[in-house]
Parts: structure tokens; sequence; C-alpha cells
């Protein structure tokens, strides 16, 4: 049997992308699936009703993570029906834009939706977890480093990691297990979407880590969930950069990406 089979799981930014491929391989899995978008669930709904097989459960949530009040709302309506064994919050967007080219007001959405919303997101389903629960989080390769056109969107990751290694040392003895997801990048809508807007620098250091096809990079996430790991990093080329990150000085590191950035741009 999956581990997974007969768990309520929540999955935030479930309409497209990483938590759409997430629900459909937890519904494979016998998975309960309560899912949250601020986009329109119909489609995902009806691709999922499609697939499920074991006669499990699918509700569905509209949901705006930067309004605190809703997000408290929405949870704790969601929760009276069935309260959640795992979060899976994957609600984020990005910010292909070079610092000096970004307004305030995308900077402050950016923040907003990434760290603001998990924020919402976490202290929503708080009062509905208790010993054995897991919550699963989207970082970013982004939170260990910087790159290159991405101020606001490695901003916001950093402080991602920051947020979960204390909310982590919290919760911990509390029997609530945290999971960080800490991909490179991944084709999606989202990175697609980047297309034609990011600077060729930005191209060039997001090759260094590869690209990762979601099916797999999904399972390597919910690996990580079943086995209770609190950071999850796929890809082969992105656990070297890791690597490369703990062993060797922050020069070293910065001198790599900067030969990166001054190569592309000479293209």
């Amino acid at each position: 049997m999956s581990y997974f089979a007969n768990k309520t799981v929540y999955v935030t930014g479930a309409a497209s992308g990483i938590g759409f491929e997430t629900a459909k391989q937890l519904m494979t899995q016998g998975a309960n699936l309560v899912l949250f978008d601020v986009q329109p669930l119909d489609e995902a709904l009806a691709t999922l009703q499609a697939m499920n097989k074991s006669n499990t459960s699918i509700t569905t949530y509209q949901l705006d993570v930067t309004d605190a009040a809703e997000t408290t709302k929405q949870m704790a309506t969601a929760a009276d029906i069935l309260s959640p064994d795992i979060l899976m919050h994957f609600v984020g967007i990005t910010g292909p834009w070079t610092f000096d080219d970004m307004s305030q007001e995308q900077f402050e959405r950016v923040m907003n939706i990434n760290l603001f919303g998990t924020r919402n997101v976490l202290a929503a389903v708080r009062p509905f977890l208790s010993r054995g629960d897991q919550v699963m989080v989207t970082a970013s390769m982004s939170s260990f480093t910087g790159s290159y056109g991405y101020s606001s969107y490695s901003a916001s990751k950093f402080a991602i990691w920051g947020m979960m290694q204390s909310i982590n040392y919290e919760w911990k003895p509390l029997g609530i297990d945290i999971t960080v997801f800490a991909p490179p990048p991944i084709d999606t809508p989202l990175t697609r979407s980047e297309v034609g807007v990011m600077s060729q620098a930005g191209v060039g250091m997001k090759k260094l880590a590869g690209e990762l096809k979601i099916e797999n990079a999904v399972k390597s996430m919910l690996k990580g969930v079943e086995n209770r790991k609190f950071l999850v990093v796929p890809g082969v080329m992105a656990n070297f950069i890791r690597l490369q990150q703990r062993i060797f000085p922050v020069s070293w590191v910065n001198w790599v990406g900067s030969k990166t950035v001054a190569f592309s741009l000479r293209k």
C-alpha cells in the first residue's frame, strides 16, 4: 500500500504546474485531496475525477494566499470536513527582472505571494495539525544562491528557507515534520512564461543547475515526504551545486557565477 493511501493531503497551487502534477500522482496513490488555488480548479478537478479509481475524496477551494483572513477562513472550512494529514504548499511566482529594471510594486508582489503567502497558509493550517502530521513547503535552489535577474525571487526563497528552518525547530518537538522542497528550474507553465523576459545572463545561470521534468521532480519530492526528510533537492546538477556551496568558500562560488554571467553577456 502506498504511503499516501487514505491520507488527506492539502495541496495549494493545485490548478497547474507542480501542484497539479503532485495532485495527479497522489491520486494514483489513493490519497484524499483538498485542493486550493486562486485560479479556477474546474479543469484540474475534471482530470483528477477521471483518474479516481479508488473513489477517494476530492474537494476544491478558491484561495488567494495573500489574503490572510480569507486563507484562515478557507482552511478552517476545509478542516471542518477533512482535517489534513499533510500540507503541500506550492503557490509562488517568479520575478525575472534585474534590480534596476524592477519596480517596488513588482518586488512587493513577489514577496507577498511567495513569502507572506507561505506564512499565511502555515498560520491558517497550524490549528489543524497534530502529532504525526507533515508540512511540505516549496523553496528553490534560489534559497541558497542568488542568480542574475532574480533579486526579488531569491530574496523570497532565502526567507522561506530561513523561516522553515526556524519552524522546524519549533514544530519538530510537537511531532510535526517539515519538508523543504528546493528544486532547480522545472519545466512548468511558470518557467515557460519567462521566455522572452529573462535576460541572457539569467538564462546562462539557470542552465548551470539544469532543468528537470516535472514528473521526476514531483516523484523525488513525494519520496522525501514519505521518508520525512527535511530537505529535498532533486536533480544531479542541483545537488552538485549545493555540494559546492557547502564545501567551497563563497568567493569561489561567486567567481563561478560571475564568469557564467560574463560569458552569457558576450553572446
